[in-house]
């Protein structure tokens, strides 16, 4: 017979042998396993941590660990996450909404929240992926509505349950849609308000180094791109004039590196732009307003 265990025993062995295997958050990933498992929450897991497990708790729960000893992503696995205070249904293939992301949204809607509530605004998110972008800043700004664009329909799906879920499918528009298609603008109704991505942006010979969760359970598609990863920023600077109006605000977040790059690109259709570094001290997001007459400078903050 299999040995009987208990929580705590159960929680131990495993989060020992995780991190024995080199799995990042051997702890966290152990809890949010077992409490998927066990429909708890993680502080209940320890209140009850002499509880006994059923055989079929058990194996469910190994199950999952050998899920996650191929590198699958906890949120993956668990098939949700919180980002920006909205719970989201994650997609295998599509981008796990970061940090770093929820460091771009927080950052945008201060920049909007001095713009009166009894003004609406109209914002496009380009690359939506879960919809983690477009649903949080319609969850937290009730006077913007985002149209959310991607060329893969799992994207434009999930981003649609995932309005639903958090209250703003009113405010959320999800648009198929290729950002290099000569038509793309004709699928939209610009000019915007705000323009904000996190559009892919490893370089091509830069994939291979990426962790194994990255590489193999996420996208390349919404990873990767050409141009020694300026690809998307380079289209998305042509059609600035079409899809932003006069000072409307863009938001970009960019890879290690790319800043002064982007800035580049951006130079002749954008006023001051200031770059944010993010809370690891990396250069990450690009904010600007589109040009009217003044010559562009950049700032670092």
């Amino acid at each position: 017979m299999d040995k009987s265990w208990t929580l705590l025993d159960l929680l131990n062995v495993t989060r020992d042998y995780l991190a024995g295997k080199g799995i990042e958050n051997p702890r966290g990933s152990t809890e949010a396993l077992l409490g998927k498992v066990l429909n708890m929450p993680r502080v209940e897991l320890y209140v009850q941590h002499d509880r006994p497990l059923r055989e079929e708790e058990v194996e469910q729960f190994r199950s999952l660990i050998k899920r996650r000893l191929k590198h699958e992503p906890l949120q993956l696995i668990l098939g949700k996450a919180e980002f920006c205070g909205a719970m989201l249904e994650l997609a295998p293939g599509l981008l796990i909404p970061r940090p770093e992301t929820e460091e771009l949204v927080e950052n945008v809607l201060r920049e909007i929240s001095s713009v009166s509530q009894n003004q609406s605004l109209r914002a496009l998110d380009i690359g939506c992926g879960t919809g983690c972008i477009a649903v949080a800043l319609a969850k937290h700004a009730t006077h913007v509505t985002v149209d959310a664009v991607d060329i893969e329909p799992t994207a434009i799906r999930i981003t649609e349950s995932n309005a639903a879920r958090n209250g703003v499918l009113a405010r959320v528009n999800s648009i198929c849609a290729d950002l290099f298609s000569p038509q793309f603008t004709q699928l939209l109704n610009p000019p915007y308000d705000v323009l904000i991505s996190n559009p892919p942006y490893v370089r091509e010979q830069d994939f291979s180094q990426l962790t194994p969760e990255v590489r193999l359970y996420e996208s390349r598609l919404a990873l990767v791109a050409s141009e020694e990863g300026l690809a998307f920023y380079r289209r998305i600077s042509i059609l600035l004039p079409t899809l932003l109006r006069p000072h409307g605000l863009v938001a970009l977040e960019v890879g290690f590196g790319q800043s002064d790059s982007v800035c580049e690109l951006l130079h002749g259709g954008l006023d001051t732009m200031t770059v944010h570094k993010d809370l690891a001290g990396i250069a990450r997001m690009i904010f600007g307003r589109r040009k009217q007459e003044a010559a562009s400078k950049t700032a670092v903050s």
